[in-house]
């Protein structure tokens, strides 16, 4: 006879394997994004390595063209070769362009319900804001990471359903409640889908550990790309891009006075580079 503990274990384990198997079967991840993805820009190769993954993908070339021409970066000559985007605007701003590009494109289908609008928002402003602090603390390439960090959200509203966002959508205590709803409710986080994701689409390692371990506490020292992407995030709630609608938010901690006030970490300054990104995806 089953004890009400065992039954309950059960429908744990048969919902993860369900679950799980929906994962399984998502699309894949755009190609050239996961190829910039585990480029270096410290190779040699660099240059020619970037330029050969734009050359095999027409459309994210048109749109990389098409930002670099934009007012926003102010260039003076007509840039019109993927070699002169590279040169006028670096690789690393090159990598964060492509994938947010490639970002869109993944997510230009899905239902804009307001939970999505709401997820899409947190990850952009996350993204801005890991750049921001990244750069601070000497470590340029955070980008991509803060921009991916909560995919799983993402990949389980894909595969199990508006069912998802509908139980996501209400007010939590604070995120560990919502953790634990999404365990009850489809045997796992949002954290332990994105890891699963991240080995089904090959992202690089540093990734999958953002992904899976971003609402970890932050301590020590902070010259940690993992830990500068949980600041971020937490930063992105108490700037008015939640995660989930919380009543406690964590606190974006161990950020020092003398970082606070650099003026590339206001507050405004970072919410207008937020609401362009927005507007670069018709995310808003």
């Amino acid at each position: 006879m089953n004890t009400p503990g065992a039954e309950a274990d059960k429908k744990l384990a048969d919902q993860h394997a369900a679950v799980f198997v929906a994962l399984s079967k998502l699309p894949p991840y755009h190609p050239t994004a996961l190829r910039l993805m585990n480029l270096s820009v410290e190779s040699e190769s660099a240059m020619a390595d970037f330029e050969d993954a734009f050359k095999s993908d027409p459309a994210l070339t048109a749109d990389l063209l098409l930002v670099a021409n934009s007012a926003e970066f102010g260039s003076r000559a007509r840039i019109e070769t993927i070699r002169h985007a590279l040169s006028f605007l670096g690789l690393e701003r090159v990598r964060s362009l492509g994938c947010t590009i490639a970002f869109s494109f993944y997510v230009r289908n899905v239902p804009r319900t307001s939970y999505m609008r709401t997820t899409l928002s947190h990850s952009l402003a996350t993204a801005v804001i890991a750049e921001a602090i990244g750069k601070v603390h000497g470590l340029p390439a955070l980008y991509t990471a803060g921009l991916v960090h909560d995919l799983g959200r993402l990949a389980l509203f894909l595969s199990v359903g508006t069912s998802y966002a509908d139980k996501l959508s209400g007010q939590f205590e604070d995120m560990e409640q919502s953790c634990d709803l999404e365990k009850q409710e489809f045997g796992m986080t949002h954290c332990e889908a994105g890891a699963m994701i991240c080995d089904k689409w090959r992202f690089p390692p540093s990734l999958k550990v953002c992904m899976a371990t971003h609402h970890e506490a932050v301590s020590g020292n902070l010259n940690d790309p993992v830990k500068l992407v949980r600041v971020a995030c937490a930063m992105a709630d108490l700037m008015g891009f939640p995660e989930v609608r919380a009543k406690k938010h964590p606190e974006a901690a161990n950020l020092p006075d003398s970082l606070r006030l650099r003026p590339e970490l206001a507050p405004d300054r970072l919410r207008e580079q937020i609401s362009r990104q927005l507007a670069s995806i018709g995310a808003v």
